[in-house]
């Protein structure tokens, strides 16, 4: 792909335009240039490379060409110390003074002249070699410049007595075309990362293999059991495995980003070739991307919360419970940015107090967030993910306590004579007389009703099948509304017009607000009938236990939350019993 690239911008000279065109085949200005015998960009200017590279020539550590072993110095001497890959190693037992840095290019000028390769490591190079780095800022635009300088390097081949090879001068004053600024920054920005990821994976690779080889003499000469040998290669091959898989998931979404990079700057024939030649270099590779710390501690967190979530389905939460924990715990591992178990008490603290004052949020809702957040820390410290749970310090946030507002009998009448329904005064009456929930409502099928018993199954939070009551009134006018329906969906309330869709949640909450509103009752929503039959059957001396089972709770200390005991009936009951 970056030695395609290299050829469209600069031997074509079909770089990318100020307009996103190529230059030369949309007529970009071209100006003769007599040093190089040919027409360049206007801006472009001619020199040598020695203006674009600094230049290192290397040097016998001890002024003779022969190898040495010695005290483990990292050493090129020339063209035949490179490998497949990258150059390999040689020791010499004096310490030269010439050095190439790792990314540096590495171009043998003797026997042969023009062999190139990429140093992975800091090294000395030999009398065989040059260190070549850019100065314009592009250590690919160099490689392939260089590459592209082979003929002349040919040229050179005869000179010398024994071996070819082209001294300093001449290597310096190589003549090669300059691009403009703007032009080497945008190349640069889209080769660089290939190069880099070559090398950290052609690495990895040198290493197992390095590590294969010295294993295999071990096990010939007895020092390690075939076992002990089989362990290290299994190993061995787990790490080459993934070495590989990792290059090869990123390879499609590689190949898409170039070839959309490129929309616009090359022309179809040339996108068409593009195309064709980054597939055919990739052929038995693949590519990864490196996560940044950020994307990585993202993907963390995202494992254990998908973990804790699993936990949670295991243990029979609804969908919509698992969709209200994953929605604020996500809330809280964006907002904090750090891994999980790096998260302390204070951050917890500071998030949460953030949290009220950013969104003004009842005391309520905080301590809903508090209880969530002690879940999911509390099931990672039993899992053994953390040391320790940070929301164990944070007590349960006191709210205010408020006599909630119930449906009083007038405002009850008012709402049914305002319903021009049937299918409104059904809905009302239902919840009115049975207390049920919204979600249970809206749940309901047609043949759940038992009209000889007066009486209608619903499922709650869990999943939780439970039989609740209705009154003669609310039996009559259910009665009314399905016998005028004139659709045949199962469901027990629909919407009024086609395609007659069963109500939901949202809807039904609309439904009751509009009506109370036409009538200048505020604050008219399917809980309040909830708690208005809890209220009411506390009143009238109804047992809280079986107010409990009829309203379908775990504990009773929530059906008394429900439950607002009557001021009057407090009142009287103060006569009778204390005056």
């Amino acid at each position: 792909m970056a030695r395609q690239l290299y050829d469209y911008w600069f031997v074509q000279f079909d770089f990318p335009d100020e307009n996103g065109r190529p230059y030369k085949s949309s007529g970009g200005e071209m100006v003769w240039n007599e040093k190089l015998k040919r027409g360049i960009p206007v801006g472009w200017k001619d020199g040598q490379l020695i203006d674009i590279s600094s230049i290192t020539m290397g040097q016998s550590p001890d002024g003779s060409s022969y190898n040495e072993t010695g005290d483990g110095i990292l050493f090129y001497q020339g063209s035949t110390d490179f490998g497949i890959r990258f150059p390999s190693v040689r020791q010499y037992t004096n310490s030269p003074t010439r050095f190439a840095k790792k990314g540096d290019i590495l171009m043998s000028v003797r026997a042969p002249v023009g062999a190139v390769n990429i140093a992975n490591n800091d090294c000395c190079i030999g009398r065989g070699l040059a260190a070549l780095n850019s100065k314009i800022g592009s250590l690919t635009h160099l490689y392939f410049i260089i590459r592209d300088l082979k003929t002349a390097f040919d040229n050179k081949n005869a000179v010398g007595t024994t071996f070819g090879s082209i001294t300093k001068d001449e290597l310096y004053s190589l003549p090669v075309v300059i691009p403009s600024t703007n032009v080497i920054e945008r190349f640069e920005n889209m080769c660089s990362p290939v190069f880099e990821r070559q090398m950290i994976i052609g690495k990895e690779i040198d290493d197992l293999i390095s590590q294969r080889e010295e294993l295999l003499p071990l096990l010939m000469n007895g020092q390690v059991s075939v076992k002990q040998l089989n362990n290290h290669f299994v190993e061995w091959e787990r790490l080459l495995s993934s070495a590989f898989s990792k290059m090869r998931c990123m390879k499609d979404e590689f190949i898409q980003r170039i070839v959309e990079e490129m929309d616009g700057f090359l022309c179809e024939e040339q996108m068409r070739q593009l195309r064709d030649t980054v597939l055919a270099a990739l052929e038995g590779y693949s590519i990864e991307r490196v996560l940044t710390d950020k994307e990585q501690r993202r993907e963390d967190n995202e494992q254990l919360l998908n973990a804790f979530l699993s936990a949670k389905k295991v243990e029979g939460c609804s969908e919509k419970t698992l969709g209200y924990y994953r929605a604020t715990l996500t809330k809280m591992l964006v907002g904090i940015e750090k891994c999980i178990p790096e998260i302390s008490t204070n951050d917890v603290r500071q998030y949460l107090s953030d949290f009220k004052e950013t969104r003004g949020s009842s005391k309520v809702t905080i301590d809903n967030i508090r209880r969530i957040f002690s879940s999911f820390f509390s099931w990672l410290e039993d899992e053994d993910y953390i040391t320790k749970n940070p929301v164990r310090r944070i007590h349960r946030v006191r709210a205010d306590s408020l006599v909630k507002e119930i449906i009083s009998d007038e405002s009850m009448e008012i709402l049914r004579d305002s319903c021009t329904e049937m299918r409104d005064l059904a809905m009302i009456d239902l919840l009115a007389s049975t207390g049920m929930r919204v979600g249970e409502l809206v749940r309901m099928n047609i043949a759940d009703i038992d009209f000889q018993e007066r009486q209608c199954v619903v499922f709650g939070k869990g999943n939780k099948e439970r039989t609740v009551y209705f009154n003669a009134r609310t039996k009559i006018h259910l009665s009314n509304y399905i016998v005028s329906r004139k659709d045949n969906n199962p469901a027990l309330f629909v919407s009024l017009s086609e395609p007659f869709n069963r109500l939901s949640i949202s809807g039904v909450e609309k439904r009751l607000r509009f009506i109370g509103n036409q009538v200048n009752i505020a604050r008219v929503h399917p809980h309040k009938f909830r708690r208005t039959l809890a209220t009411t059957a506390i009143d009238r001396g109804m047992p809280i236990e079986q107010v409990q089972k009829l309203l379908g709770h775990v504990k009773i200390d929530t059906t008394l939350h429900y439950a607002m005991v009557g001021q009057n009936n407090v009142k009287n009951s103060h006569r009778k019993f204390i005056c």
